[in-house]
């Protein structure tokens, strides 16, 4: 098994998560790390599906109607 070196903060809030979920400090973090890396791997398939021309093809459908007033910074 490998160590890794969280910031205090982090760790701290894993060991409260740990607590509440009955397991060890190092099981949520592989669950978690595990979880985040799924989701990674899905969401690089998704981008491998797409295409810029595919985008183009959207975005020339919105028209060019002006960014409502209430999208501004």
């Amino acid at each position: 098994m490998k160590s890794v070196q969280l910031p205090d903060d982090v760790y701290r809030r894993a060991v409260e998560l740990a607590e509440v979920d009955h397991v060890s400090v190092d099981k949520l973090v592989a669950a978690i790390v595990n979880e985040r890396a799924s989701d990674w791997s899905k969401l690089q398939a998704r981008a491998a599906r797409g295409s810029l021309d595919k985008l183009k093809n959207v975005l020339s459908k919105a028209g060019d109607a002006p960014a409502d007033a209430m999208d501004g910074l």
